[in-house]
């Protein structure tokens, strides 16, 4: 019969398993001297994005991301550990990990991540953070679809203000020449 340590354990996998199993991005972080109320208010900032972390045994991580498409992130497990998952916006959850990383120097390193199944390395994620938010680029999309059609209503109106202009010139020489 096993243990009730090892049912916890396998609990505890069973839920990590679960949160993770609709992920689109994680990224994997060491953290070492980092204080509770630092970790807490981490934790608290990426639960508004929507964003599971987790601070775990690295042999619990292991068995908890087999058979996920975060199995890319096994062979970076080792030391003391932290896993941010999301389903939603991994270029939010970049820009906060990174942004934390840069306050705490070297308490918080990013080691590595996975998008939509491909590892990424550290250097890859911070690039990863500087993307602009997903309002901007639809923002951006939407403006790069409308410049065509701006641009021929600009160009269209200018030949109708220059044929304007014209019948007010000839008016006003018609005018002049009337009195």
């Amino acid at each position: 019969m096993p243990s009730t340590n090892r049912i916890s354990k396998e609990n505890m996998v069973q839920g990590i398993k679960e949160s993770i199993s609709s992920a689109q991005a994680a990224i994997l972080a060491e953290q070492s001297g980092i204080t509770v109320e630092k970790v807490t208010e981490l934790r608290a900032k990426l639960r508004e994005q929507n964003i599971f972390f987790k601070v775990m045994k690295n042999t619990l991580a292991k068995r908890a991301i087999e058979d996920t498409s975060l199995a890319e992130l096994k062979d970076h497990l080792s030391g003391p550990n932290i896993l941010a998952v999301t389903s939603d916006d991994p270029v939010g959850m970049a820009k906060a990990l990174v942004e934390f990383a840069k306050q705490e120097k070297e308490k918080l390193v990013i080691k590595a991540g996975v998008l939509d199944g491909k590892l990424l390395d550290a250097k890859e994620v911070v690039a990863l953070a500087t993307i602009p938010p997903r309002e901007v680029l639809l923002g951006r999309l939407v403006g790069a679809l409308q410049s065509p059609y701006a641009g021929l209503v600009y160009t269209l109106s200018g030949v109708l203000r220059k044929f304007v202009y014209a019948l007010e010139a000839i008016r006003s020489q018609k005018e002049e020449q009337g009195k």
